[in-house]
């Protein structure tokens, strides 16, 4: 299990940053580090080689605090723990500005996210410049100024090269945008060899590249540094997961159980892995397990495994019994006033729904949440809309609305051009790929779908793209790539188990691009 993060989702999603920001390594927001000098006037002309972050707070205790909270945070994935103590924190020292700005980044409520960043803005004249250029950068990333946060991210990473905390949070935003290979750069550049948390973090960065050998050796460091702690397990059965070694990865679930009964990640990450293995019926029993042994989940989390429960019935080829479940989500998320959530619950909604009209219904209901914008950063808001927008293509296409497509591309289109985001660059490549392929236009479309090649709705697409242009080579790896998707998220849901089993029946011709196109 790696540790939170509160902008991206979600999602969860992953190459879309334009080139001027890859090269300036990516988007985001960083935790600055805990450690330094307690009271700082300005930024230091240090040696990048040893120079640490500044932390001012007026009160040693509050400083302790955060070191603790910290620590539990990144090498032990105490995630629960270190909010408590981040809270206590900043009743000690209220006007500790990065105090509430660690809180605003690792909380798992979707209000206290927003206050605390609010509370990190309003306190900042307290702390040194190097402290209000990394609250700055992270109200910027919050408020989708993403170039700004950009340029302010580069200025304390390059102060702070070596720094354990600022490699952590850039190396986990960088992540969270896909760019994994930036990832593995910047770490393996910053010389940090004794970092629980960092390995455990460069593990799935190695296995999302798919260099498993690379991201077994990290586990293996990881299990070694912190042999009785649950999450080196957790992490471990993880990636064995993403390698499809299903039966090891539940094995290394339940020994993180023994080490702590409570370790409820662990328990659903079993859940989750039957579900992927095809046995949905155990899938759902274990997730019931959860549910009752931890039936006070944080709201994200709870919205999390009710989602991945959920899926379950659409891996079994079930459209319709997911409805409910995800309806309740929806009601669940709104009477949390979160709107993120809500929003992204009904756009699934719309993806299982195979009545096109209503199909539109659901994601109108997610485009009015996320005008609603509760208790939700802005940056969250905006790219749930591209979501929302792409989906809304597939879905014109399948009605046979070209003009509805084409609209909704368009705007697209306009985020894309003005957000220099990422994951909304990724939705116009999806969408625009996905309507040249409806037109046959498969080189363009092909030029589209390889800008998205974590999605399986694109990955499906461009492996058919690649065989009507008779690129055959590039159709058989793209249909490996696409079948050893082991995330268990619904676009996996929706594709991977139907392209698996036309890939194993002889009806199908040993080709699975037929079962891919169905849904």
């Amino acid at each position: 299990m790696m540790g939170a993060s509160t902008i991206s989702k979600t999602t969860i999603s992953k190459s879309k940053i334009r080139r001027v920001i890859l090269a300036q390594a990516g988007i985001g927001v960083l935790l600055a580090a805990v450690a330094g000098v307690a009271q700082q006037t300005a930024v230091q002309q240090t040696n990048p080689l040893t120079a640490v972050f500044p932390l001012t707070t007026k009160s040693p205790e509050a400083r302790r605090l955060v070191d603790e909270a910290l620590i539990l945070y990144l090498d032990r994935v105490e995630q629960a723990q270190a909010i408590e103590i981040l809270r206590k924190a900043v009743q000690v020292d209220p006007d500790f500005a990065m105090g509430h700005e660690y809180l605003a980044q690792i909380s798992l409520d979707s209000a206290e996210q927003v206050g605390e960043q609010e509370k990190a803005f309003a306190t900042r004249t307290h702390a040194t410049t190097s402290e209000q250029l990394v609250i700055e950068w992270y109200q910027d990333a919050a408020d989708h100024k993403l170039i700004s946060a950009i340029t302010k991210m580069n200025d304390v990473l390059n102060q702070y090269p070596h720094d354990k905390w600022v490699v952590w949070m850039t190396t986990w935003w960088l992540q969270s945008q896909a760019q994994y290979e930036r990832v593995i750069a910047v770490y393996e550049r910053s010389g940090i060899t004794d970092s629980p948390g960092l390995i455990n973090n460069m593990g799935y960065n190695y296995a999302y590249v798919r260099q498993f050998d690379k991201a077994f050796a990290m586990m293996d460091k990881y299990v070694a540094a912190l042999p009785n702690d649950s999450n080196p397990q957790d992490s471990y059965a993880e990636i064995l997961r993403l390698a499809g070694r299903f039966n090891q990865s539940i094995e290394h679930y339940r020994a993180s159980l023994v080490l702590n009964p409570e370790f409820y990640s662990s328990q659903f990450g079993i859940a989750d892995t039957y579900s992927l293995m095809g046995d949905q019926v155990r899938a759902r029993k274990e997730y019931e397990i959860g549910f009752k042994k931890f039936s006070s989940l944080p709201e994200l989390q709870q919205i999390l495994w009710k989602t991945r429960e959920a899926a379950t019935y659409v891996r079994e080829g079930d459209y319709e019994g997911p409805q409910h479940a995800f309806q309740a989500i929806a009601d669940y998320a709104h009477s949390r006033h979160n709107s993120q959530a809500e929003a992204d619950t009904y756009r699934q909604m719309a993806m299982c729904e195979q009545n096109p009209k209503q199909a539109l219904v659901y994601l109108g209901r997610a485009e009015a949440a996320t005008q609603d914008g509760k208790n939700a950063l802005r940056i969250a808001i905006t790219q749930e809309l591209a979501q929302i927008l792409r989906a809304r293509v597939e879905v014109a296409l399948k009605m046979g609305n070209k003009e509805l497509a084409n609209s909704n591309l368009a705007r697209l289109a306009t985020m894309s051009e003005s957000a220099n985001d990422k994951l909304i660059e990724l939705a116009y490549h999806g969408a625009a790929g996905t309507i040249l392929f409806s037109e046959h236009k498969y080189d363009q479309a092909i030029s589209h779908l390889e800008e998205d090649t974590t999605n399986p709705l694109s990955l499906k697409l461009l492996a058919a793209a690649y065989q009507k242009i008779g690129y055959s080579a590039g159709a058989k790896r793209t249909n490996e790539t696409l079948t050893n998707l082991n995330d268990p998220t619904l676009e996996q849901a929706l594709v991977v188990p139907a392209f698996r089993k036309c890939g194993d029946s002889s009806s199908c011709n040993g080709n699975a691009k037929s079962a891919s196109l169905k849904n």
